[in-house]
Formats: C-alpha cells, structure tokens, sequence
C-alpha cells in the first residue's frame, strides 16, 4: 500500500500541515490534516519535520490508516 508522509511546514511565518508527495491520491486527506492539528502540537515541530503517515488503498482511491508519531 503507497504511504505519503504527514509534513510540518513553515508557510508565510506560521506552521502548517500537510501530506506530501500526494499528486496521485484520489482521497480527500483535509480530515487527515485537521486531526493532526488537534493531535500535534505544530508549533513545537521543524519546518519539514514529518509527524505521521497516511496509508492509502492501493488504488489510492481512500485511506486505510494514519500512523502519527507521538
């Protein structure tokens, strides 16, 4: 099954997440994102540090599972 990593950013002054490498997945990762807001602390994480992974289905049409790392 593909994995994308979940990714800090510093974006325009602030951190933001978001997953990376995610061109050719058809799921909607948005839920994904705001859970990681509300599990991770983003602001105590580097720009480019990576706080979980989304696992997609093979075909990359949903999600199997988020794996974070707390």
């Amino acid at each position: 099954m593909p994995e994308y990593p979940i990714v800090v950013r510093e974006i325009g002054g602030q951190n933001r997440l978001g997953v990376e490498e995610a061109d050719d997945l058809a799921a909607d990762v948005r839920e994904v994102v705001t859970e990681g807001y509300n599990r991770i602390d983003i602001e105590e994480r580097s720009d480019g540090e990576a706080v979980g992974t989304v696992v997609a289905s093979d075909d990359r049409q949903t999600i199997e599972d988020v794996r974070w790392d707390t």
